[in-house]
């Protein structure tokens, strides 16, 4: 059944890449092309050969749907990273597997020293593995997997972090075909409006597959930095909140044609109030210690490299290295927060942020008051003590990963304290730039191979929220008695 199913969704993803023979040949570019059909054809075939293992009368349980999560997402890095080896744009197969990695993680970090130096095919496939990695890969086989007899209903447990999975259950399949129809549909909208603003469709339609995937790779050395715009600034700032926000939120929004729709939802909430108020602090501290020129460049640049920042994206118009210590701080800390559950920003999400403080601050009513009966409660629903001993966990792994990848990547010549801890919790959170080295205007190409290749796990790690990869560590999951 695993089998089966992993080859049915490297014949998808296989499948996915067809509008890049339209780029390729558009662009008179026969080595990508090249590239990019002999990596179609051998997921095509690789998932015929997996489709044809003898076919036995099994269920999928949750233990198969963790392992078809995870060999997917694998397989996805592996594949989606030889374009750029066999293409010869990134010759080194550590470096095409982070650059991959990073595309279809949606986190946004490069190796690339010349971005412009890449045929346009190259740039376009590396905000085109973004926007596929965007919603989630397994999302493509919610939709499309039940209507081949297999069940996507584990697959989402294993990789959608919600309590409200076994709710929408039977409605999985309409679910993930509706998400897609917004999905498709900002990423139209935001292309157009780039369009407007001057940009050609190339550079449209790239910062849009990277701004709605909440990615941040850019065809431009400078990112968007390199047009000095504020109108375009303006619009790719408005998608990087869009795409944080829950997917779920954002199509209730659309079916019942109420804009304000989204603020009744607590998480959303949260998370805007923190983007808002983050926002106003870095543009008062950037204006009084005279960062900028005036009150009108602070909010310009603090703001859009602060949402940037938040929603995991990664873009950059300015280096924000230069800041001052306490708005790096600031930045760092935002980072982790990331967007909200069932959306394409990466981070610890605002939701667990919500629900972590919330138990803290009901333990602290229950040392004053022992005897009364509080509960904590998200969304006018009751969260459960083992829903907060979840999160906790997840925010203890969290930044135990974190931690420990730091403290493996400081060992690289190349990187000092901050570059190396910054680098492995941009990984963790799939934001791409960290500080240092790894700035907005740096790159990650003077890690040693074996830093990039726990770097490109790390970020898979980050993207199925930890304990997908974690729960395969354990033995008791290869024990079929248990």
């Amino acid at each position: 059944m695993v089998a089966r199913t992993v080859g049915m969704m490297l014949m998808i993803l296989a499948l996915c890449m067809l509008p890049m023979f339209i780029v390729g040949i558009y662009y008179h570019d026969d080595r990508s092309t090249t590239a990019l059909m002999l990596v179609f054809m051998a997921m095509l075939v690789s998932g015929l050969c997996l489709r044809s293992v003898e076919k036995k009368k099994a269920t999928l349980r949750i233990r198969e749907g963790y392992l078809i999560v995870v060999l997917t997402w694998f397989l996805a890095c592996f594949c989606f990273s030889l374009p750029y080896i066999i293409s010869g744009a990134i010759p080194n197969f550590a470096d095409a597997l982070f650059e991959g990695t990073s595309g279809i993680t949606t986190t946004g970090a490069s190796i690339l020293t010349n971005i412009e130096g890449l045929p346009k095919t190259m740039l376009f496939w590396r905000a085109y593995t973004h926007w596929m990695g965007g919603l989630g890969i397994l999302t493509i086989a919610i939709a499309v997997l039940p209507s081949l007899g297999i069940s996507g209903f584990q697959m989402a447990r294993a990789e959608i972090s919600s309590s409200d999975v076994n709710k929408t259950a039977p409605k999985m399949t309409d679910v993930a075909k509706r998400l897609y129809k917004v999905y498709f549909l900002l990423t139209a909208i935001c292309i157009a409006l780039l369009m407007a603003g001057g940009l050609g469709f190339f550079d449209a339609s790239t910062h849009a597959f990277s701004a709605v995937a909440t990615g941040g790779f850019s065809p431009k050395n400078e990112s968007v930095g390199a047009f000095h715009s504020l109108y375009v600034e303006v619009v790719l700032e408005v998608f990087m909140v869009i795409g944080s926000i829950s997917f779920p939120v954002i199509y209730s929004m659309v079916e019942k044609k109420k804009v304000l729709l989204f603020l009744k939802h607590q998480e959303v909430r949260f998370f805007l109030l923190m983007l808002v108020g983050s926002g106003l602090a870095s543009t008062i501290l950037l204006t009084i210690t005279h960062t900028y020129a005036n009150f009108g460049e602070a909010l310009r640049y603090g703001s859009f490299n602060l949402v940037s920042v938040m929603t995991t994206t990664g873009f950059a118009s300015n280096d924000y290295n230069l800041w001052p210590p306490a708005l790096v701080i600031l930045l760092l800390l935002i980072s982790i927060c990331g967007g909200c559950s069932g959306s394409t920003a990466g981070g610890v999400k605002a939701v667990r942020f919500m629900i972590t403080g919330n138990f803290l601050a009901t333990e602290f009513k229950k040392k004053l008051h022992p005897r009364a009966v509080y509960s904590v409660k998200v969304n006018n629903e009751p969260v459960s003590n083992d829903t907060g001993v979840t999160v906790c966990s997840y925010l203890l792994f969290f930044l135990m990963i974190a931690v420990i990848g730091g403290i493996i990547l400081s060992l690289d010549p190349g990187a000092d304290l901050v570059t190396a801890f910054t680098a492995s919790l941009s990984s963790m959170t799939n934001l791409g730039p960290g500080f240092a080295k790894v700035g907005p205007y740096g790159n990650y190409a003077f890690f040693h191979g074996w830093a990039k290749l726990l770097m490109a796990f790390m970020m898979v790690v980050g993207k199925l929220e930890i304990f997908a990869v974690l729960m395969l560590f354990r033995p008791s999951f290869w024990n079929p008695d248990k």
